[in-house]
C-alpha cells in the first residue's frame, strides 16, 4: 500500500502516525517475505526476498541469464531459486509442464506484467497476456506461417541468401579472415526486412548495419529493465522518468524505433495498395499476410498500430535470433569435423548436381537432413537466445510447482538456458552432441519437454517453421559451398547477455571454395 493511500484512509490521523502506520506495514511485510512467506524457504540470496536489485544489477551487467544458473549452483539440486520478492525460477522437467503446459497443466497462469513493457504500438502476439486474446491473434495469423505460406517465402530467402553468398564468395577468393556473426546479422535484418517490410534494408549490400537493429537491441533493453518495475502496464512510463542517462539514452532509442518501424510500415501500405507486383497481386510475404487476415469468428482484421506492433516483434524474434543460432551451428560444426563431413555427405547425395552450392537449394528436400537440425537443436539447447525465465503468474489459489506450494500472484517460469543443461534429463548436459536428439541414449521425449529454445506450449514461437527454413538454407548452402574453418582452431566461446545471449566475443572464421571436381 502506497503512502497517498494510508492518507487517504487514515484522515482523521496526523501525518507522524501515519508515516508510522506505513513504516510499520512495510516492515511487517519484509519480515514475513523473509521469515513467514511459503517462498521463505526457497533458497536464494537473502536481498530478493525483498528486493528486485539483485536481478536488475546483473540486468545491467548483463548477465541476468548467468545470474540465476549460478543461483542453482550455489545450491547443488535445487528445484527452485528466489530471484526476487515474488518471482521464482524453477529448473526441473514437472515445471515446464505445469507453467506453460496445454489444457490443464497451465490452466490460470497468464503472462506477467513484465510483458507489459513489450507492448508497444498494440499487443502482439508475445505480449498480449490474455489468453483469450493470443487465441484470437495466433489463429487469425496461424496461416501466415503454415507450409504453403513457407514455400511462397522461399524466393525471397533465396533472393537475401543470393547477395549474402555473393559477399562470402568474396572471402573466399580472398581467404582473408573475417567475422561471420557480423554476416550473419546483416543477412538476417535484410531477409526480414524482405518478409516484415517488403523491401531490405540493404546492409548486405552496404556491408554494415542499420541504424534501425541498433535501435531494437536498446529498445528491448529499455523493456526488460521496464518489466522489473512493480507498476504493471505504467512500468514504461515510470521507467521514462528515471533521470538516469544510460536509460535515457534506451527510452529514445525505443521512441525512434517505434518511429522507424511507423514509417516502414506506412511505405509497406502504399506498395500494399499499389499492388507492386507486376501480376498485380499484393506481394505475398509475412506483413501481406497479417495484413489480410481476419478472425474467423468475427471477421476483424488488424489495425496499423496492431500491425506496427507485430512488426516490431517479428524483427526481434527473425532477425536477432536467427543469425546467433547460425553463429553457433557454424562455430560448433567448426569444431567438430566429423558432423559436418556427415552433413556435408549427406548434402550431396541430396543435390548430386549441385555440388557447388550454385542453385538455390530446395528447402523441401532440405528438411529430410534430420542431422541438421538436430545441430540447431543442440546449439538452442546450449544457447538458447532468451536464456531467462518467460514469467507467469500462479492463479488466485496457487499451485503446487515441482513439489512446491507457490502462493497467488507470484511471477514463476522456467530459464531455458537452465533447463537446457539439467543433467537428470541430458547425459553430458554441457557437451555439445546433436546426435542426442535422434533419440539413440537420452529420453527424446523428456527432452523435447525440457527443450525451450522456441518456447514452450501454446506461446511457442509461431515462426519456428520460419525459423528453421531460412536457418537451415542458410547453413546448408555454406557447407556445400565452401570449407570452413576457424581462424584460432583453439577458440572456446562462452555467452554474454544482452536482450539475447550471444557469444562473449567476436571470431574470425576463414574460407575456401569447396574442389568439387572429379577425381
Amino acid at each position: 500500500m502506497t503512502l497517498s493511500a494510508y492518507v487517504s484512509f487514515t484522515p482523521s490521523l496526523g501525518l507522524g502516525l501515519v508515516l508510522l502506520v506505513f513504516v510499520v506495514h512495510h516492515i511487517s511485510i519484509i519480515i514475513y517475505r523473509l521469515f513467514f512467506s511459503p517462498l521463505a524457504k526457497i533458497p536464494g540470496p537473502w536481498l530478493t526476498r525483498i528486493s528486485n536489485v539483485p536481478e536488475a544489477n546483473a540486468l545491467k551487467k548483463n548477465q541476468r541469464t548467468q545470474w540465476v544458473t549460478s543461483l542453482f549452483s550455489q545450491t547443488p539440486g535445487a528445484v527452485a531459486v528466489r530471484t526476487g520478492p515474488t518471482s521464482v525460477s524453477f529448473n526441473h522437467p514437472d515445471a515446464v509442464k505445469a507453467i506453460y503446459g496445454h489444457g490443464n497443466a497451465g490452466e490460470g497462469f497468464g503472462k506477467s506484467s513484465w510483458y507489459d513493457a513489450f507492448s508497444t504500438t498494440g499487443e502482439s502476439l508475445f505480449s498480449t497476456r490474455s489468453k483469450k486474446r493470443h487465441a484470437m491473434k495466433r489463429r487469425m495469423v496461424a496461416h501466415s506461417f503454415s507450409t504453403q505460406s513457407l514455400l511462397s517465402f522461399e524466393p525471397f530467402i533465396d533472393q537475401t541468401l543470393e547477395t549474402f553468398v555473393a559477399k562470402m564468395d568474396h572471402f573466399a577468393d580472398t581467404a582473408e579472415p573475417f567475422d561471420i556473426y557480423f554476416w550473419f546479422e546483416l543477412f538476417t535484418m535484410d531477409l526480414m526486412g524482405e518478409l516484415a517490410l517488403g523491401k531490405s534494408f540493404g546492409v548486405l549490400e552496404a556491408g554494415k548495419p542499420a541504424r534501425y537493429s541498433t535501435l531494437v537491441e536498446q529498445s528491448q533493453r529499455f523493456a526488460n529493465h521496464s518489466g522489473l518495475l512493480p507498476f504493471g502496464k505504467h512500468n514504461v512510463q515510470v521507467m521514462s522518468w528515471i533521470p538516469i542517462p544510460s536509460i535515457q539514452k534506451l527510452y529514445k532509442a525505443r521512441l525512434e524505433y517505434l518511429d522507424y518501424a511507423k514509417v516502414a510500415l506506412e511505405k509497406r501500405f502504399q506498395e500494399h495498395r499499389k499492388h507492386n507486383l507486376t501480376s498485380g497481386n499484393p506481394r505475398q510475404d509475412i506483413m501481406q499476410r497479417f495484413i489480410e487476415a481476419r478472425d474467423l469468428e468475427t471477421g476483424r482484421q488488424m489495425g496499423f498500430d496492431e500491425l506496427r506492433a507485430e512488426t516490431s516483434s517479428l524483427m526481434v524474434a527473425g532477425a536477432s535470433t536467427g543469425s546467433v543460432t547460425m553463429n553457433w551451428m557454424i562455430y560448433y560444426l567448426c569444431k567438430n569435423s566429423d558432423i559436418q563431413s556427415r552433413i556435408l555427405t549427406e548434402l550431396e547425395a541430396m543435390f548430386p548436381d549441385n555440388l557447388a552450392g550454385e542453385e538455390p537449394l530446395s528447402f523441401t528436400t532440405l528438411n529430410k537432413l534430420s542431422l541438421l537440425e538436430h545441430v540447431e537443436l543442440e546449439c538452442l539447447r546450449l544457447h538458447p537466445p532468451i536464456g531467462y525465465a518467460m514469467p507467469r503468474d500462479t492463479p488466485p489459489q496457487g499451485a503446487i510447482i515441482a513439489g512446491f506450494y507457490i502462493p497467488a500472484g507470484v511471477a514463476v517460469g522456467v530459464p531455458a538456458a537452465t533447463i537446457g543443461r539439467n543433467d537428470a534429463v541430458f547425459t553430458c548436459p554441457n557437451e555439445w552432441n546433436p546426435d542426442r536428439w535422434s533419440g539413440k541414449f537420452d529420453d527424446l521425449s523428456a527432452m523435447k519437454n525440457c527443450f525451450l529454445g522456441f518456447g514452450y506450449g501454446s506461446r511457442q514461437c509461431i515462426g519456428r517453421n520460419a525459423a528453421t527454413t531460412f536457418i537451415i538454407k542458410t547453413i546448408a548452402t555454406l557447407l556445400l559451398r565452401y570449407e570452413i574453418r576457424l581462424e584460432d582452431p583453439d577458440l572456446i566461446l562462452a555467452t554474454k547477455e544482452f536482450t539475447i545471449l550471444k557469444p562473449d566475443r567476436r571470431f574470425n572464421v576463414i574460407l575456401h571454395h569447396r574442389d568439387v571436381s572429379p577425381p
